[in-house]
C-alpha cells in the first residue's frame, strides 16, 4: 500500500473549493487506497489553519469531520526527524520531515516551493492531479500499463512525474513491450 503525506495547502484547498481533483484524493484516502501519514507538526498546523475564523466560514466541507478523520485514519510519525534547511520555504520542512519518517512514497501538495524540489529522499514530490494518475497506475502491472497507455504517454509521465520507484520501473519495461 502507498504510504503518502498531503500538506496543508491542498487539504485547504479542498475545504475551501471541494475541488475534483482533491474530492478524488480524499475519496482514495476514505477508500483506504493509501495510507495517510502525518506527524504533530502537520497536524498542528492544519489545526491552527483550519480555526481561522475566514477558513470556517468558507469551508465547504466539516471541518471537524476532516480533522477528526485525520486524527483518527491516519497514521502518526512521532515527529522526531530534522531537515532542517531543505526546502527554501523553512515551514514546508515538516512535510518533507514527516514522509521521510513515515516512509511515504508521495508527498502531495500544491505549493511551489514542494513541488520544485520533485524528489526528496526518496519521496516524489507532486500534485494533486499527478498523484492521482500514480494511484491508478501503482496496482497495474506492466503489460496493463503497456495496454492502457501509449508509449509517447508513458514517456512523457516518466519526464514530467516524479514517480515511487516500483511504478516508474513497470512504466519503463511497459515502454519495451
Amino acid at each position: 500500500m502507498l504510504s503518502v503525506v498531503i500538506d496543508t495547502s491542498s487539504l485547504v484547498s479542498y475545504v475551501l473549493t471541494k475541488g475534483k481533483l482533491m474530492s478524488r484524493v480524499v475519496a482514495h484516502w476514505r477508500a483506504g487506497t493509501f495510507r495517510f501519514i502525518s506527524s504533530p507538526a502537520t497536524r498542528g498546523e492544519l489545526e491552527a489553519v483550519l480555526k481561522r475564523p475566514r477558513i470556517q466560514r468558507l469551508a465547504n466541507v466539516p471541518l471537524d469531520g476532516l480533522f477528526r478523520g485525520l486524527e483518527r485514519f491516519s497514521h502518526h510519525v512521532p515527529g522526531n526527524i530534522d531537515v532542517s534547511g531543505a526546502c527554501r520555504d523553512a515551514k514546508d520542512d515538516k512535510f518533507l520531515a514527516c514522509a521521510v519518517e513515515g516512509e511515504a512514497q508521495y508527498l502531495v501538495s500544491s505549493d511551489r516551493d514542494l513541488l520544485d524540489m520533485r524528489r526528496f529522499r526518496g519521496v516524489a514530490i507532486v500534485n494533486p492531479g499527478q498523484f492521482l494518475l500514480a494511484v491508478e497506475l501503482y496496482p497495474l502491472p506492466k503489460g496493463a500499463i503497456a495496454e492502457r497507455f501509449d508509449r509517447d504517454v508513458l514517456a512523457g509521465i516518466l519526464e514530467t512525474i516524479p514517480l515511487e520507484p516500483d511504478t516508474e520501473t513497470r512504466i519503463r519495461e511497459a515502454i519495451k513491450c
